[in-house]
């Protein structure tokens, strides 16, 4: 440390732990913390606090939060976890139970000043601070630090819950390291002990009544597999993907967006892990028939984000692209069918129990339809920019109900039934799916499509050119 600040640090710890000299701000705390993790970083910690006992009469009397502000309280938390982070330093603060006085269930989270989401806060990235060697992971099973992450992840604070969530994640991912490379991942119930508790909850949540404890269960599942690419993911997901497929028999699927967001983060991190080596196999984890099922039992505009990701993974089955794919074209084909005498596009309006839900969201109300067609052109819009965009690109029936949908909203439509008149009057001067279509047939002229069809483009632009009733946020 610079002999200027050395000296000045005896002054700046009484400041801090005086309850009358107020911080005006966090920034100054803030520069403080980050000023302490580049001198840690280049020194000892263990050296630092012997060398400036000052430090260690600041940080015990944060054990006695009455007579320090929550600013202070939230630093000194998060400064613990600085200095904390080095094994050696960590093993110091422990022998004085400082650190089971601050992170213990006994500690912070019995403080008065618990209520401030701001202490919550530097609790959390303290113990992440903190949490990078065997020692921590001996102490965080044992202190009941985790037990008070499992409550956290509920938090009224999103900051709060979201950061509680990722810190489960980072302590298991830590409780996994070590293992000799090539060495078979052992059953989860032979793991360590803080993946085994974190393991078992994320289990106990899954089959919880509430949705914001599935959520919860998700959450930490979906952050795990988008963070971690070990083979130990796999005999995790092996333990706890029955109750997860135990959610799909529920009526209504609890927390669908997280649930989607679970699978996709689980395929997508199922080809090879860090160590080369596969880590799931996927036909085997039922994880297709799993997205699969998932696609039937949603509601199309539920189903949209699902069926685009599903298409982008890169080891998707070709019959689960086709269906993801046919999801995502059924809104389309469902306007074609009510404007026109014809069938619409082969093989993707059926009659099936989809394609009737469909409809009924598109005569539902004007919200709803206007939400179904506008994710419905933007998911195909950006599908068809991509690598994995379906092949044959069915250019021509796209290109036929985005003009069909610019008919619809101009008030030039021809419906040839009930429905097509409904959709008459629910999208006659929408802008929002007139822009949406404008920018889809922008996208749809990059490929090839029959002259008649273009020479009709030309024309729907320019009569939206020419109309004074065309909004100014159209052309």
């Amino acid at each position: 440390m610079d002999p200027e600040c050395s000296r000045l640090l005896p002054a700046l710890c009484a400041v801090l732990a005086d309850p009358r000299q107020l911080v005006a701000d966090d920034t100054c705390l803030e520069k403080l913390l980050d000023w302490f993790k580049t001198v840690t970083e280049a020194e000892s910690s263990l050296q630092l606090l012997q060398d400036h006992p000052c430090l260690m009469e600041l940080l015990s009397h944060v054990l006695k939060p009455q007579d320090v502000s929550p600013r202070v309280l939230s630093f000194a938390l998060r400064l613990v976890g600085v200095f904390a982070a080095q094994e050696d330093c960590f093993e110091y603060l422990q022998q004085g139970e400082l650190l089971l006085g601050l992170f213990g269930e006994s500690g912070a989270p019995g403080w008065a000043a618990w209520s401030i989401p701001s202490v919550r806060s530097g609790w959390i990235q303290g113990l992440c601070y903190l949490a990078h060697h065997p020692s921590a992971l001996h102490f965080l099973a044992d202190s009941g630090a985790v037990d008070t992450l499992f409550s956290l992840q509920g938090d009224p604070s999103l900051f709060v819950a979201s950061a509680a969530s990722q810190l489960l994640v980072h302590i298991l991912a830590l409780s996994m390291q070590g293992g000799a490379p090539g060495s078979p991942v052992p059953e989860a119930a032979a793991w360590p002990m803080c993946a085994q508790k974190i393991v078992n909850h994320v289990d106990e949540s899954l089959h919880a009544k509430a949705t914001p404890q599935v959520t919860q269960a998700l959450n930490v599942l979906t952050t795990t597999f988008g963070r971690c690419h070990n083979p130990w993911t796999g005999v995790l997901w092996e333990r706890l993907s029955p109750p997860v497929a135990r959610l799909f028999e529920r009526d209504p699927i609890p927390a669908v967006h997280a649930l989607m967001d679970l699978l996709l983060s689980v395929a997508r991190s199922g080809g090879c892990g860090d160590s080369g080596s596969p880590v799931l196999n996927f036909a085997a984890c039922g994880l297709w028939e799993m997205l699969a099922q998932t696609l039937s039992r949603l509601s199309p505009i539920q189903a949209g984000p699902l069926a685009l990701g599903t298409l982008k993974l890169q080891h998707c089955p070709q019959e689960l692209r086709t269906q993801a794919f046919g999801v995502l074209l059924q809104p389309l084909a469902c306007i074609l069918k009510a404007t026109t005498q014809a069938p619409g596009p082969p093989g993707l309006l059926d009659g099936t129990v989809g394609s009737l839900l469909t409809v009924d969201i598109l005569l539902a109300s004007k919200s709803a339809c206007v939400g179904l067609l506008c994710q419905t052109l933007a998911h195909l819009e950006e599908l068809q920019m991509l690598p994995q965009c379906p092949s044959p690109w069915p250019q021509v029936h796209l290109l036929q109900a985005a003009l069909t949908i610019l008919h619809l909203c101009d008030g030039s439509a021809d419906p040839s039934s009930s429905a097509g008149g409904r959709l008459c009057g629910t999208l006659g001067g929408c802008v929002r799916v007139q822009r949406a279509a404008l920018d889809f047939l922008g996208t749809l002229s990059q490929g090839t499509s029959p002259l008649e069809l273009v020479l009709e483009v030309f024309a729907v632009l320019l009569k939206t050119l020419e109309s004074p009733e065309s909004s100014p946020m159209v052309p």
